[in-house]
C-alpha cells in the first residue's frame, strides 16, 4: 500500500498496524489468526520495511523527447480550453504563470496520435507512464506541470479538473517524486517550502523563489538536494499533516528555517483567491522572521 497525499506506504503489517493500531507483532498474529502478542515463527525485525520508489534513472534521447511532446501537446491544449482556464483563473494563476511553468491539460486521447505524428516510440511512452498500455493518457482530464530542469520537462504531476468520488484529486508519473520547482531555482539563497502544486504555483506568481514536496514526505536525497540554500520559509499546510512534516523538518535544518504560520487558512494556494491574500502571505514571512530574531 501506499498513500499519494503524504508519502507513506508499507507492506500488508504496517497498513493493519496502522488500521488497528497495533504492535508489529499483534499486527502478524492478526493477520495469521493466532492470539495476539504471539506470532507462529520467529520474524527478523529486517522483515517489516517500508516499500520506497525506485530512484528515477538519467533519461535518454527518447524519453526526453517524449516528455518534450507531452508538455508541447498539454500546454497548447490548455490555451484552447475553456474549462481549465477558466479553473486557473479562479485559483488566482495567470497567463504568464501558466507559460513560464508551461502548465498545460491532457484531454485524454490525444498524446498517442501527437507522438505518432511526431514519429516517437509509442512503447517508451507507455514504460515512462506517459500513456496507459489502452493508448489513453494516464493523466488523461487534468491540469498538468510539469518540473523543468534546464528548460527540459523530467516529471509530471496532474491535478483533476472535473472532482470524481473514483480518481485521486492529484496524480503524478510513476517514480520518485523530485522537488517541484527546484530546477527553476538558479540565483537564489532562499526558498520557500511548500506542500501542494497550486501553493507552488501561486509562489510564483507571487515571485517568490518555492519548491513544493507534492505531498508532506520527505526524503533523505531530496533534502540533500537544498544544501546550497541558507535559508528556509516552511510554508506547509496548516493541518495535522502539514504541521507534522514542519515538526519534523524543524530540527534537521536547524537555524536556517523560518516556519512560518498561515493566517487563518489551510495553504497558500487559499490565499490565492483573496483579494488581499498576497498582502497577508507578507505580512506572515514578516512575521516569522520577527519571531526568529526575538528566540535567536
Amino acid at each position: 500500500w501506499f498513500c499519494f497525499r503524504c508519502g507513506v506506504g508499507g507492506d500488508v503489517i504496517s497498513f493493519v498496524e496502522r488500521l488497528e493500531e497495533l504492535s508489529f507483532r499483534d499486527a502478524v498474529a492478526r493477520l495469521t489468526g493466532c492470539k495476539q502478542g504471539t506470532v507462529p515463527w520467529t520474524i527478523s525485525p529486517a522483515v517489516k520495511t517500508q516499500i520506497r520508489p525506485r530512484p528515477r534513472p538519467a533519461l535518454g534521447p527518447a524519453q526526453r523527447a517524449c516528455f518534450a511532446a507531452a508538455v508541447d501537446l498539454y500546454h497548447n491544449r490548455l490555451l484552447s480550453e475553456p474549462d481549465a482556464l477558466a479553473y486557473l483563473d479562479g485559483r488566482g494563476i495567470d497567463r504568464s504563470t501558466v507559460t513560464e511553468c508551461r502548465v498545460g491539460f491532457a484531454a485524454g486521447n490525444e498524446l498517442a496520435t501527437y507522438l505518432q505524428w511526431r514519429g516517437l516510440p509509442i512503447a517508451v511512452a507507455i514504460r515512462m507512464g506517459l500513456l496507459r498500455h489502452d493508448g489513453r493518457d494516464f493523466l488523461s482530464g487534468r491540469i498538468v506541470v510539469p518540473e523543468l530542469r534546464v528548460g527540459e520537462p523530467i516529471w509530471l504531476i496532474g491535478r483533476v479538473l472535473r472532482s470524481s468520488p473514483n480518481a485521486p484529486k492529484y496524480l503524478a508519473l510513476p517514480g520518485t517524486k523530485p522537488w517541484l520547482g527546484l530546477g527553476s531555482l538558479t540565483d537564489t539563497l532562499s526558498v520557500w517550502v511548500c506542500e501542494g502544486v497550486f501553493d507552488w504555483l501561486t509562489l510564483r506568481v507571487w515571485n517568490y523563489p518555492a519548491v513544493a514536496l507534492s505531498g508532506t514526505h520527505v526524503r533523505t536525497s531530496l533534502l540533500r538536494a537544498l544544501d546550497r540554500f541558507t535559508r528556509f520559509y516552511l510554508v506547509l499546510d496548516s493541518d495535522e499533516a502539514g504541521q507534522a512534516a514542519t515538526r519534523a523538518l524543524i530540527p534537521v535544518l536547524g537555524d536556517r528555517v523560518r516556519p512560518v504560520t498561515l493566517p487563518g487558512v489551510k495553504d497558500v494556494a487559499d490565499l490565492a483567491r483573496m483579494p488581499d491574500g498576497r498582502e497577508r502571505f507578507a505580512r506572515a514571512v514578516a512575521q516569522s522572521e520577527r519571531l526568529s530574531a526575538l528566540t535567536a
